[in-house]
């Protein structure tokens, strides 16, 4: 098969979720993902070039920036119609709801089946398009979800099928087949390569990768480092990420001096050897976060949560879960003094990022959707 992938912003460097296209890519199939060159991203401000080959997956970026293909720029479309027509392609794959005009439109002038992958079904997660949606959901919720919903059924009647990432919407199935659609739990790729086996891991090094923004709980992760610095064997913690909580992580930072570091933003290349060099990694998630959570698991570095996230992490097998961040020095200590759970913590850990998250584990969920 010949299959394109449509991304807002895509690349092997900064995005793990590209490990299942390019997985599939390695195999009989051709793979052509159409992307930007540029996004103001969560991982704050990416670029990467104009093309770029991945083994038998080729990256083609004729949008500037990932706006211009959100709204199908009509500047950039008679060179991408050209370049899919030449590819000859069998499948159409959009990834998020916000970005599915131009598969769509392809979709249908091609006559070609399309499918979607999503984050989340749930309706307060939807990015239906319409401009002021964020302060309409302050001051309408109801409103809002009722808008979401009628878009969502909009996107089962139009696609073949819509993958989605997070676990706990396995419950949004049934109002997507009630829409005529169908929907299918795909998690979501962390492809983390083989780890540098010269890099020591430092036992108490804790480590937090990932926006600081309100929807990631990062006001928890505020009130946490100074107890995790304060009240546990934890030598130093290292945050990465941007976001609006960054000036009061920079202030922790002036207070706890090297005890704390903080950095912006870094290639995927070396976040993955920051968490390697870590001895665990502290999420305050309620409901995202899957890329740091899978990261940690493919690394081998435990992960300490504090919220179980519907039944996504098993208590005590891959994730070792507090009881809130108040109840983080209990279990933070009790790791860095048990040989024994480490290694638990992290073969468990290793065992689901193998069966599920792996870039060829992903590809394959992806081609057998396709190919039911």
């Amino acid at each position: 098969m010949n299959l394109v992938f449509i991304f807002p912003f895509c690349s092997p460097g900064v995005n793990s979720i590209s490990g299942g296209p390019i997985y599939i890519g390695s195999t009989e199939h051709n793979v052509l993902i159409v992307t930007a060159q540029a996004a103001n991203a969560l991982k704050g401000d990416v670029t990467a070039p104009p093309s770029e080959f991945v083994g038998g997956t080729e990256f083609y970026r004729p949008y500037s920036h990932s706006r211009n293909i959100y709204a199908d720029d009509k500047a950039c479309r008679q060179d991408v119609d050209e370049k899919i027509k030449a590819f000859k392609p069998d499948i159409i794959v959009g990834f998020g709801e916000f970005n599915f005009r131009l598969p769509l439109r392809l979709s249908r002038e091609l006559a070609l089946p399309l499918y979607l992958y999503m984050e989340y079904l749930r309706p307060e997660k939807i990015a239906f398009p319409l401009r002021g949606r964020s302060h309409l959901r302050k001051i309408l919720p109801a409103v809002c979800d009722w808008l979401a919903n009628q878009y969502l059924r909009y996107l089962a009647k139009n696609t073949e099928a819509i993958m989605y990432a997070y676990f706990g919407d396995k419950k949004q199935e049934k109002k997507i087949e009630y829409y005529g659609g169908q929907a299918h739990y795909v998690p979501w790729c962390t492809e983390v390569g083989v780890p540098d086996e010269a890099i020591i891991r430092k036992r108490k090094t804790g480590i937090y990768i990932g926006s600081l923004e309100e929807f990631k709980n990062s006001a928890e992760l505020i009130k946490a480092i100074p107890i995790i610095l304060d009240r546990t064997d934890t030598e130093q913690f290292i945050v990465v990420g941007p976001g609006s909580y960054a000036p009061q992580i920079k202030q922790l930072v002036d207070q706890y001096g090297k005890k704390l570091i903080y950095i912006e933003s870094v290639p995927r290349e070396e976040a993955m050897k920051l968490l390697c060099s870590a001895g665990y990694g502290y999420t305050p998630v309620t409901d995202c976060g899957l890329g740091f959570i899978g990261d940690c698991w493919g690394t081998g570095t435990p992960l300490v949560a504090t919220h179980e996230l519907e039944g996504f992490l098993e208590k005590g097998m891959d994730t070792i879960v507090a009881d809130g961040y108040r109840d983080l020095p209990r279990v933070i200590n009790a790791l860095l003094a048990s040989d024994d759970q480490f290694t638990h913590c992290q073969q468990q850990a290793k065992a689901r990022y193998n069966k599920d998250y792996t870039a060829e584990a992903v590809g394959k969920k992806y081609l057998n959707i396709i190919k039911s």
